[in-house]
């Protein structure tokens, strides 16, 4: 089936998501998206509005618990992924000193890896918030980091 069109969309328009992207200059930042670009598929049983291409292939699944305290130093996230908060609460903070708290159900985007082509390596700090650990599902993929691209999906 073809794209739906915009009015159609209803329910997926505001499918919501963070991205921590990185410009030229390696510094990083936050910017909250809303996934687009969804087809209205037999899925299931049922047509569902269903996006599933995201630019590179899952080459990885991880299941994390961040203990209650853990704070981490500035660092680069390992792969392309996408994090999506199970349950407690974590927060990243990037270089332009913007800071976003992640609840259960929310999903960030972030490809600030080691190799990617900005200026500098682009870093973020992250932690818990509260005294409840957070977990987190993650899915990494083989996919080219990307500069100056604050909303790819």
């Amino acid at each position: 089936m073809a794209a739906a069109s915009e009015d159609q969309q209803d329910g997926a328009k505001n499918f919501k998501y963070i991205q921590l992207w990185v410009s030229e200059d390696g510094e990083t930042h936050i910017k909250e998206c809303k996934f687009r670009d969804f087809s209205l598929q037999m899925y299931s049983s049922q047509p569902q509005y269903v996006k599933s291409d995201f630019g590179g292939q899952p080459t990885k699944l991880v299941f994390t618990e961040l203990a209650p305290g853990l704070k981490q130093p500035l660092h680069p996230c390992p792969e392309v992924q996408f994090v999506i908060t199970l349950s407690g609460s974590w927060f990243i903070e990037t270089t332009d000193g913007s800071r976003y708290e992640f609840q259960p159900g929310e999903v960030l985007f972030q490809d600030n890896v080691k190799w990617s082509p900005a200026a500098k390596l682009p870093q973020h700090y992250s932690g818990v918030v509260g005294d409840q650990p957070c977990q987190q599902f993650i899915i990494q993929f083989k996919r080219a980091p990307e500069i100056d691209n604050p909303e790819p999906f």
